[in-house]
């Protein structure tokens, strides 16, 4: 990686969590109600003009973070909703940061309880939260929210339903959640899903995750919609936001972010260096020379090492692809140093073979990675790609030059497919597909819009494809999202990442015995295993771990994360950091702030 640009100053380290409630709640003295209401509002006057004083206000962010228009869909439980539509508009009972590990950060709950028999989970919800409209947040909404996954299964994109049986209503601000078995991770999966609200979303009719949510209603900070067009979308504040900075002040301090949709990364990056954007995630090709260089000063980036695993994924649903031995042959035939040093210009190495990434090196199995060895899998050789694609009747049998199907069938062709513009992973899939075709295998590039792309890994109507992973606490979250039968709905959508289709018995085995202990031994165990089934039957490809993205100006705002105080993954694309974010950025100042 180049070396890091110079450091901006450091901003202020992240205020405390509350809300007006807790100002209140929370003070302790005997004066009576009366004189203390009338002190207090004193007070948060004056600490508010101090604060005005202290923090510049107003403005808007102009963000690009990749995303290209589908449609209007503020739906954050449909297929394809907008981006900032869970980071901004709608909010979990708990975030976690990946910069501190993942640990879970109190949101619209204050804090969560397993039962004795760690078959149950409560949650303590967060008085005070308003929805946007004025509406209270209550326990109705979050038991409205699952009692939705319950009943129209195409909502539940993350499985709750699982290892959940019934979400029941202890009173006002409690919520018990019934489990059906042991699962330590509870806390992670339930905590994480954004809530909606019930007074809103029960007059929809029909099914919940058609239902596009045009005018949205939420708890988040951005939750009106007063932009929206094709080349951009502008959410601004939700007045009645339940958050407040050390001093009393309303957050976030921005009042609008717009989100503008560039059809690719060179129109975006040529936004960047032009000063026009102010956060951003996008690939930026000799970044030094390209955008630092233009503005020392007010250009910064910083890619966290701590990306997931972007890989190669084979429909396993059809043939030849559902053969281990051509995807065996297809890891063989990749040079994944060109992939890395001109797809990904350098700033990535390629993965090992079981695709864990840095942040998971105490989690790598040796005997995995050895088995991989043994195999060839994941390390360029297309000699031995070819002798194996023999071996198992890929030859070319009519002398056209084109490996055919087993027993004389159809020439092998096919397309891999990759987002229109992501000049990045266009680049690597270009060089993948030469190293298939050099083995004989006729491979071409596609380059669909992203909804489509999108919609293709899904659904099931593609035949190669590139795409992302995940990260989370620990690799299980990467092999849960990769594997688990659960996550594929009952009308063959693929949530999470289970767009190859590969599952099995055995895998869904590990996963839930995994979650059915919170021993640090037994966990090691059982991802050991988990990496010797992926080896073993090579799922995906792995490719190299993700850059994590982040760039930003300070033409206009500041107190981003920086990496001297990186408080939160600064990729505008990383849901919970963004939420974040969005409550620390501000107007360098007032002259700023009038733009």
């Amino acid at each position: 990686m180049p070396a890091k640009n110079p450091k901006p100053p450091v901003p202020a380290t992240p205020w405390p969590l509350v809300s007006v409630y807790d100002l209140i709640k929370n003070r302790s003295n005997t004066m009576n109600k009366i004189r203390f209401l009338c002190a207090f509002a004193v007070l948060l006057l004056a600490v508010g003009l101090a604060g005005a004083q202290m923090t510049p206000r107003g403005g808007t962010v102009v963000v690009s973070d990749g995303e290209q228009l589908v449609g209007k869909n503020f739906n954050p439980y449909s297929a394809d909703p907008l981006n900032f539509t869970d980071r901004f508009i709608y909010e979990s009972m708990l975030i976690f940061n990946p910069v501190e590990g993942g640990a879970a950060t109190p949101w619209l709950a204050t804090g969560y309880e397993y039962g004795d028999d760690l078959q149950s989970i409560s949650f303590t919800l967060r008085e005070g939260v308003t929805w946007s409209d004025g509406e209270a947040f209550d326990a109705e909404d979050v038991a409205f929210t699952f009692n939705m996954f319950f009943e129209q299964p195409a909502t539940d994109t993350a499985a709750i339903a699982e290892f959940t049986d019934s979400v029941e209503i202890v009173d006002a601000m409690t919520v018990k959640f019934n489990l059906n078995r042991v699962y330590t991770l509870a806390h992670e999966l339930i905590g994480s899903q954004v809530i909606v609200p019930e007074h809103h979303w029960s007059m929809v009719e029909g099914d919940l995750s058609f239902f596009l949510n045009e005018d949205p209603v939420g708890t988040g900070s951005m939750t009106t919609v007063a932009d929206f067009n094709e080349q951009s979308y502008t959410l601004c504040r939700n007045e009645g936001y339940w958050q407040m900075d050390e001093h009393g002040e309303q957050l976030p301090y921005v009042d609008c972010i717009r989100q503008v949709l560039f059809q690719g990364n060179d129109p975006a990056n040529l936004a960047l260096i032009n000063g026009d954007l102010d956060w951003v995630g996008n690939f930026v090709p000799d970044i030094e020379q390209t955008f630092i260089a233009e503005n020392p000063d007010k250009h910064y980036y910083y890619f966290w090492p701590g990306g997931a695993t972007v890989q190669l994924y084979p429909n396993t649903s059809m043939a030849p692809y559902s053969d281990v031995h051509f995807r065996r042959a297809l890891s063989m035939a990749i040079d994944y140093d060109a992939v890395t040093s001109i797809g990904m210009y350098g700033y990535t190495t390629p993965a090992n073979a079981v695709g864990l990434g840095p942040r998971y090196n105490v989690w790598v199995s040796d005997d995995a990675l050895a088995m991989a060895d043994e195999m060839g899998q994941t390390r360029y050789n297309p000699e031995g790609a070819m002798a194996l694609l023999d071996e198992a009747g890929y030859v070319d049998s009519d002398g056209d030059g084109i490996r055919n199907m087993p027993d004389g069938g159809d020439n092998i062709s096919f397309k891999v497919q990759v987002v229109n513009g992501w000049t990045d992973w266009v680049t690597s899939v270009q060089i993948m597909s030469q190293n298939f075709q050099d083995i004989g295998l006729d491979a071409t590039v596609i380059t669909p819009d992203f909804g489509a792309w999108f919609a293709a890994l899904q659904n099931g109507t593609y035949d190669v494809s590139i795409g992302w992973g995940t990260a989370g606490n620990t690799p299980y979250n990467y092999f849960r999202n990769l594997l688990l039968s659960d996550l594929i709905s009952e009308a063959g959508v693929a949530n999470a990442e289970t767009w190859s289709r590969w599952t099995s018995d055995e895998a869904d085995a590990l996963l839930s015995a995994f979650t059915e202990t919170a021993d640090m031994d037994a966990h090691m165990d059982i991802v050991n295993q988990l990496q010797m089934l992926y080896v073993e039957n090579m799922p995906a490809i792995p490719l190299f771990p993700g850059p994590t993205w982040y760039e930003h100006t300070t033409y206009r705002f500041t107190g981003f994360p920086v990496e001297d105080n990186y408080y939160a993954q600064g990729s505008p694309w990383e849901r919970n950091s963004a939420s974040i974010v969005i409550n620390r950025i501000h107007c360098v100042d007032d002259m700023a702030c009038g733009q």
